[in-house]
């Protein structure tokens, strides 16, 4: 009896760019990317729509690899229409950056977090702060997030090691001063990725059938993240 070859593909938010390039090479698991827009991530019911087309459209393919995590629910509700769904159980790509294969990770609270893909994405809230600023000021710019970051103290860039920190430390630290937040560089991971294009998938992932769709229950059986007080944090 010969081998039965999966059919895979990849369905990838932009920003982990760097990240899943990285685990790309160094796992040799070539599977075709479909990338979606970071900007999608800024209207939960929008990115769900978006998604659920790009799963709509597929032929011949046997599972979808996810580079999203729940992401403010923007993953609830979608169909595995045309193929099974395979899903990292983490709130949002953050966690899946940064918790580790060993222990639940309890992410830092009233901290802002960053990547080199979040910083350079079209909606990234440096690029938002250098609009506000060109178009009314600096003083209206900095109320404007003074009133924004009032709950944050931290602005935390993850070195994930799939990109030059010296590169994205400049834009952190600028944007770290005009905030007044304090900015810590963090020690990512990118296991979660590995995991997702080489398997098993246990009990770090929602495995949703053919025909069957997403619920939050999926994600919340057996959630490998933890959050503590933590308010809106992330790009995208």
């Amino acid at each position: 009896m010969g081998l039965i070859r999966m059919n895979n593909i990849i369905i990838a938010c932009r920003v982990l760019q760097d990240e899943l390039d990285m685990v790309i090479k160094l796992t040799k698991k070539n599977y075709p990317i479909n990338w979606v827009d970071s900007d999608y991530h800024m209207d939960p019911d929008k990115l769900r729509g978006k998604l659920q087309s790009e799963i709509d459209q597929l032929k011949d393919v046997d599972n979808v690899l996810f580079a999203f995590g729940c992401c403010g629910n923007g993953l609830v509700g979608l169909k595995a229409s045309t193929a099974n769904l395979i899903i990292p159980k983490t709130d949002d790509c953050i966690s899946m950056l940064m918790s580790l294969p060993t222990e639940n990770f309890t992410r830092k609270t009233n901290t802002y977090f960053l990547t080199k893909g979040w910083m350079e994405s079209k909606k990234s809230i440096l690029n938002e702060y250098s609009h506000v600023l060109k178009k009314f000021g600096p003083k209206k710019a900095k109320r404007v997030f003074d009133l924004m970051l009032k709950h944050y103290d931290y602005l935390m860039l993850i070195d994930t090691g799939a990109y030059k920190v010296e590169d994205a430390l400049p834009g952190a630290e600028e944007f770290a001063q005009k905030t007044n937040l304090q900015l810590v560089l963090e020690k990512g991971d990118i296991w979660f990725l590995k995991k997702l294009l080489t398997g098993p998938y246990d009990e770090h992932f929602c495995i949703i059938s053919k025909g069957e769709s997403v619920s939050i229950h999926h994600f919340t059986a057996g959630a490998h993240y933890r959050r503590d007080n933590v308010v809106a944090d992330f790009e995208g």
